[in-house]
């Protein structure tokens, strides 16, 4: 099977029909017109790097789709089209129909155009590019957190880290839980439409894709600050309480990355209308610290002493 052929069976149909796409999947290049600024990422999934090689097509479709969703997200962008870079050892058709079905599902979910790609044989790797659109000044920064900024996160921290970890090791958890936090690894949901309602409340934005820690620490760099975190304050659902306890409790929500949700920095003035906003548009937010002048790093456990962490966040080339 030729890659023209591929490409029209399995991808020439996913996504959505956009009318700022003047043309899209078939020529050199895709051609599209914007009046906004736009917000450009791009993210390379590698089998047994960013997946285990038992992960089903399906949620490998829509997992390359969600990293990069959350990358718009983190900009306060909304995400318009992407392309679609395949690397592939063979043509299995099976698995092309799932990939593609799982990546056509999340398409459909956020309103995104396919618009282009290549298809190439080799060890199984998948690039997309995405594009998205903001007025202009309505993108959010690492570099704009400001002192007595509160530090906020979406949803619940750690899941995602221990479905993988639920792969590896027999953790204490039923079938339905395993299912439950292994769901969270492979399909996580961008909180796309969280920020759309919450951009003009906040002023500095990161996806926690490495670790609420590290990503975290991006924004304190960018922006010259520092930040007290308290970790009992972190958001972790009830198998994650099961599975981690004890001293180091909270280490793997710190680093142990795949988890997609935000954090955010909002000023005490927009806290209010902040929380507001989440509540009306029910959606969950947990206050878990605040930005600092002294560009010092601090973990606090219960009675304000020091959480020490044992582990740390994933590295590509560490």
């Amino acid at each position: 099977m030729s890659e023209f052929s591929i490409i029209k069976e399995y991808f020439e149909n996913v996504g959505c029909q956009q009318a700022d796409v003047i043309l899209g999947i078939g020529d050199d290049a895709a051609l599209v017109k914007s009046d906004s600024v736009l917000a450009v990422s791009v993210d390379t999934f590698i089998e047994n790097v960013h997946f285990p090689a038992a992960t089903q097509p399906y949620d490998i479709g829509w997992k390359s789709l969600a990293v990069n969703l959350s990358d718009m997200a983190a900009m306060g962008a909304e995400p318009c089209w992407m392309t679609l870079a395949i690397t592939m050892p063979d043509v299995n058709h099976d698995w092309l129909k799932e990939f593609s079905r799982g990546l056509s599902a999340l398409c459909s979910k956020f309103n995104v155009a396919l618009i282009g790609g290549d298809t190439t044989q080799g060890p199984l790797s998948i690039t997309i590019q995405i594009c998205g659109r903001l007025a202009d000044g309505q993108a959010l920064r690492r570099s704009d957190a400001k002192v007595g900024d509160a530090i906020y996160v979406t949803g619940q921290v750690g899941d995602g880290a221990l479905g993988l970890r639920s792969l590896q090791n027999n953790l204490n958890l039923s079938n339905t839980e395993k299912d439950r936090v292994q769901l969270k690894l492979n399909r996580p949901l961008p909180r796309v439409r969280e920020i759309l309602v919450l951009r003009e409340m906040v002023n500095a934005a990161i996806d926690i894709s490495d670790g609420l820690y590290a990503d975290l620490g991006h924004i304190l760099v960018a922006s010259n600050k520092g930040a007290i975190i308290r970790v009992n304050d972190i958001p972790v659902s009830q198998e994650y309480r099961w599975c981690c306890q004890g001293e180091q409790a909270y280490d793997l929500a710190l680093t142990g990355g795949d988890d997609y949700e935000l954090c955010m920095t909002v000023s005490e003035k927009n806290e209010n209308l902040f929380l507001a906003l989440a509540n009306e548009n029910e959606i969950r937010v947990t206050k878990i610290g605040v930005i600092t002048d002294d560009k010092k790093y601090k973990l606090l456990a219960v009675g304000d002493k020091d959480y020490c962490l044992a582990s740390n966040a994933f590295e590509h080339f560490n």
